[in-house]
C-alpha cells in the first residue's frame, strides 16, 4: 500500500476538521442545557 502526503493531509484535515466541528457543537449544547437549567432555576427561586 502507497500512502499519498497529500491525500493522507486531506485525510487529517477532514478528521479535524469533523472532530473540531462535533467538539464546538458539543459545547454549544451543554452551554444551552446550562443557561436553560439556570433559567429554570431562576424562575422557580
Amino acid at each position: 500500500m502507497c500512502f499519498h502526503p497529500m491525500g493522507e493531509a486531506v485525510f487529517w484535515l477532514k478528521s479535524l476538521y469533523q472532530l473540531g466541528f462535533v467538539c464546538f457543537f458539543d459545547f454549544y449544547f451543554w452551554i444551552r442545557v446550562i443557561v436553560c437549567l439556570f433559567g429554570v432555576v431562576g424562575c422557580c427561586g
